[in-house]
């Protein structure tokens, strides 16, 4: 190879190449080429582009605010209404609880009404119950009294719990009299049979008279010489006559027919309770009043 050529190599042995020429550096001023005119028109468009999404993102959040959305009135508007309809539900079921609690009140008032009806009733049939138990054993003691008696010796009646026996006072007395006639004893007799079935009843006699006074006869005008005077009437008024034929006949039913005394009663009214203003007979009376029997207390 030639000395001096391009390849031919130095007394080392080593190829040498020929220096290139280094270009100079460019101030920073200096325009730049085309490469660098085309980024940044890419820069650019990438900045209006995301410029252009957020002008979209912010429209469609300043819209409703700019331009509302009819869907989000209509929407408004049914929750307005839905709204509406929740205090409608809520002040009707208001008005129900008040109903309800009303008819509560209603309900247990009328239970206590039944209540006290029921109770009521249950006593009125209790009471019903005593009272046709009571009317039969009253029909009971009327027959045996009735049995005991006949029309012209008297006639027995009811008023309320009392079971009377009236009694013709002719038919046990004499005129102003207070002894039993054998007719009267008799007649005493089967009453006092009779009242005998009844222990729970108590006996009150009554002695009854008529107003005509106790006849006295009048004084003699001359008495004979050592002849006493003549003796007063038995009775002094018709209260002494009808107490003492009252008791002639308690006497009887507990001394003769051994009736329990403590179940006996002797009372006298004298002309002051009448049951005829027309017929004194009528009046003149021995009633036997038969009433339900009071516990007497036993003395110690």
């Amino acid at each position: 190879m030639p000395r001096g050529s391009k390849n031919d190599p130095t007394e080392s042995g080593v190829l040498v190449y020929p220096k290139l020429p280094v270009p100079e550096q460019r101030a920073r001023s200096e325009p730049r080429g085309p490469r660098n005119r085309s980024a940044s028109r890419r820069a650019l468009a990438i900045v209006g582009a995301v410029a252009a999404v957020a002008g979209l993102a912010l429209g469609f959040v300043l819209r409703p605010v700019v331009a509302p959305d009819k869907r989000v009135a209509a929407a408004e508007t049914r929750a307005a209404e839905a709204a509406a309809a929740a205090d409608a539900l809520e002040t009707r079921a208001d008005e129900l609880e008040q109903k309800a609690s009303k008819a509560a009140a209603v309900q247990k008032d009328l239970e206590k009404k039944l209540a006290a009806a029921t109770k009521a009733q249950t006593e009125l049939a209790g009471k019903a119950k005593d009272a046709e138990k009571k009317a039969k054993d009253a029909d009971a003691v009327q027959a045996k009294l009735k049995a005991a008696i006949d029309k012209s010796s008297g006639e027995v009646s009811q008023d309320g719990d009392e079971i009377r026996l009236q009694l013709v006072d002719k038919v046990l007395f004499k005129i102003g009299d207070d002894q039993l006639t054998d007719r009267g004893k008799a007649v005493l007799a089967r009453v006092a049979a009779a009242l005998k079935d009844m222990p729970d009843k108590q006996i009150w006699v009554q002695g009854h008279t008529d107003d005509q006074p106790i006849y006295v006869p009048p004084p003699p005008k001359k008495l004979p010489k050592g002849a006493p005077p003549p003796a007063p009437p038995r009775f002094a008024t018709n209260w002494e006559l009808s107490a003492a034929r009252a008791l002639t006949v308690v006497h009887y039913l507990q001394d003769t027919a051994k009736l329990d005394p403590s179940r006996l009663a002797a009372l006298a009214f004298g002309q002051y309770r009448p049951v005829s203003r027309s017929n004194k007979a009528a009046n003149r009376r021995i009633e036997i009043v038969l009433y339900p029997h009071k516990a007497v207390i036993e003395r110690r």
